[in-house]
């Protein structure tokens, strides 16, 4: 039915208007219109009265193009008008397939036990399955919103910067630099043609919101040797790549130092704040666009990865007494259905894709599958990806730059990789990150089925398992990825510390379940500690901490810490010091307290004040000093904390005894949030 006048009245299609004939508002397409055979005209303008907008030269974006790319005509769309004849993309005039015909069905991927099973793959070919949301008409209250978030594009020149600072502390192994560079230089011409030399910017912006739409329900048809900058010149005019684009530059608000962002104005679009809100905003705003349209594409699940990235930073990852929040486990649930829908959790067979695609599309599995390890361990449940469903393929160890390259420089690069798929020049900043990323993962969900199954029998036998083929694990990646103290790369050090941090759930889960390696539980937490102060130092005496040895120090140090912090405060009681004492294992007393102290300060120094982790970095921390003030100096019976601290309202006071302060420390969660241990 169409949209009502200001008058109340249905709004007539354009032929019965302009024909003074009664129309029947039927949608999408008015009874009279089909009878006459006028189906094809019959559109419900939304304004039908205001004067045409004034006439600018065609919106395009290559120069070199042979034929005009008109702006869509500004009518209500309808699945139903996306044809092959229709120009779809305001860039190229290449002619798409119907919406229905998709490699697959109209839900995804389809596996060995779906309906397809039992039909052959030419059988299938010829079946059109059919489409829900063929007839789903484009709201013109969603074009107004789309053209609202097209306004930003005036800001382009922002956003480049900002994700070019964000490279130079480290490359992207699942969004690149040359991905990224591509995307903001098709955009920037984009919104140039169809904005310069109008005097009605608000008209040209609601055209392109249109061309948008209509580029985000059509596929993307690809070759085999399609280019980076021809696959961008069909993808980039699409809601799920602006998506990407504001997700991945308000994400390097957080990975980047305050002083290099350079916003000292404190207007809403230049502070740091109010960047991170609008970026936040228009990234769900246009992944809303994909959802409504019922989108199902690679830039869909690359938008969806890093905007969970993005939510993490803003607004946390699990759902603490502080903070209700838990939107990045609902996007994780999303993220996973987006790639089985892709079928990207199964090995490539797509003969149309280039390489590069391919490539990526291995990148986005392994990030949605180590994103969906780090979210069940931190909160404790179960993963949605499991491995042992999935067959997932390590990405080649190449550099972005090398991956989009022209054929000869790609073959090169190929040439200089072993059997297993490694670079042989030893560089970290390729691939290496992906591959090293994948292997972590995979020892973590073998971590994770331990910790949180219910079984107690045989539990130590699986642990020791679990330990030795973590330690295979580790000792099978490259000797440029094994940490040794002389290395200084925090890279290399933080996949150590990640491979000791599984090893660490493991004691952890024997020792609280069964009461036994209590020995090995804390040796693993110092060597955890110690290696995450050695780190910091290294890294301080260069002038620059790394982030990624600020979030390890939050976020993994903290567990160990507290655990050392519990064992310390439960050996210095009398009563216990006898029941604890283990004869084959001194307890390093003072060495813990000596790095205890050391964490305490770095991670007073290191967390960043109002982010995402900073309220419980504090919280720990002075839960640790306060552990070990009882150590070091008892309090007196009798004296209470000063009232004056406004944390003392969630830590005990200091007239509890240390049997009630080892009980708030054992329940104390030391993993409320989240540790994204990837840069996308």
């Amino acid at each position: 039915m169409s949209a009502p006048r200001r008058n109340g009245q249905l709004s007539s299609c354009e032929p019965c208007r302009k024909s003074k004939l009664r129309c029947d508002h039927s949608a999408p397409t008015c009874n009279r219109c089909v009878r006459r055979g006028k189906a094809d005209l019959c559109v419900y303008h939304p304004a039908p009265l205001t004067k045409p907008r004034e006439l600018s030269r065609p919106l395009k974006a290559i120069r070199t193009a042979t034929k005009e790319q008109m702006l869509v005509p500004a009518k209500t769309l309808k699945w139903d008008s996306l044809s092959a004849s229709s120009p779809a993309t305001v860039l190229t005039p290449a002619a798409f397939p119907n919406p229905s015909k998709l490699p697959f069905s109209g839900s995804g991927f389809l596996g060995p036990t779906s309906y397809s099973g039992a039909f052959s793959n030419s059988e299938l070919d010829v079946v059109d399955f059919p489409s829900s949301t063929r007839s789903t008409p484009i709201d013109p209250q969603q074009v107004a919103r789309g053209a609202q978030v097209l306004f930003l594009l005036e800001h382009l020149p922002l956003f480049a910067e900002i994700s070019k600072k964000r490279f130079t502390i480290s490359p992207g192994w699942v969004f690149g630099s040359p991905l990224m560079d591509q995307l903001f230089k098709v955009l920037e011409e984009v919104y140039r043609n169809a904005t310069q030399d109008s005097g009605n910017k608000y008209a040209r912006l609601l055209d392109l919101s249109r061309t948008f739409f209509k580029n985000t329900v059509t596929p993307i048809v690809t070759h085999e040797s399609m280019t980076l900058a021809e696959y961008f010149s069909l993808a980039a005019p699409r809601w799920e790549m602006l998506s990407l684009l504001f997700g991945f530059a308000g994400t390097a608000t957080y990975q980047l130092p305050p002083h290099s962002l350079g916003l000292e104005h404190q207007d809403e679009i230049t502070s740091k704040e109010g960047l991170r809100q609008i970026c936040i905003q228009a990234s769900q705003t246009c992944l809303q666009f994909c959802n409504h349209l019922g989108t199902l594409s690679d830039p869909l699940s690359w938008a969806m990865v890093q905007h969970a990235i993005y939510l993490s930073h803003m607004h946390g990852s699990s759902v603490a007494k502080t903070k209700q929040d838990h939107r990045t486990w609902q996007m994780l649930g999303e993220i996973t259905t987006t790639v089985f829908a892709l079928g990207l959790h199964q090995p490539d067979t797509d003969n149309t894709a280039p390489f590069f695609l391919k490539e990526i599309r291995k990148r986005t599995m392994v990030g949605a599958y180590a994103l969906d390890k780090e979210l069940a361990t931190f909160l404790g449940r179960p993963p949605r990806i499991c491995w042992r469903y999935c067959n997932i393929q390590y990405p080649l160890d190449m550099s972005y730059e090398e991956i989009v390259a022209e054929p000869a420089i790609r073959d090169a690069a190929i040439a200089r990789l072993d059997p297993e798929g490694w670079n042989i020049d030893g560089c970290i900043d390729k691939g290496a990150k992906a591959r090293a990323r994948l292997a972590a993962s995979i020892d973590e969900e073998n971590a994770l089925e331990i910790s949180l199954s219910n079984r107690l029998d045989g539990l130590e036998e699986k642990v020791q398992k679990a330990r030795k083929k973590s330690d295979e694990l580790r000792r099978s990646l490259p000797p440029y990825l094994q940490w040794t103290e002389d290395k200084t790369d925090p890279q290399v050090a933080s996949f150590h510390i990640e491979f000791l941090y599984h090893e660490f759930l493991l004691l952890q889960t024997l020792y609280k379940r069964v009461g036994k390696g209590i020995d090995d539980f804390v040796n693993k937490a110092l060597e955890i500690i110690s290696i995450l102060l050695h780190m910091v130092s290294l890294e301080t005496r260069s002038g620059q901490v790394h982030p990624t040895v600020i979030l390890d120090l939050c976020y993994i140090g903290l567990p160990a810490a507290g655990t050392l912090c519990t064992e310390l405060l439960r050996r210095s009681q009398p009563q216990a010091s006898v029941a604890t004492a283990s004869p084959q294992t001194p307890f390093p007393r003072s060495d813990i307290i000596q790095k205890l102290s050391v964490f305490v300060a770095q991670l007073k120094t290191f967390a960043r004040q109002q982010e995402g982790d900073y309220e419980i970095c504090i919280k720990g921390e002075r839960i640790i000093s306060q552990a070990l003030d009882r150590v070091l100096s008892p309090a007196p019976v009798g004296v209470v904390a000063s009232s004056d601290d406004p944390w003392n309202n969630e830590l005990p006071g200091g007239d509890i005894g240390d049997t009630d302060f080892m009980a708030f420390l054992e329940n104390f969660d030391w993993e409320q949030e989240m540790r994204l241990t990837f840069g996308c």
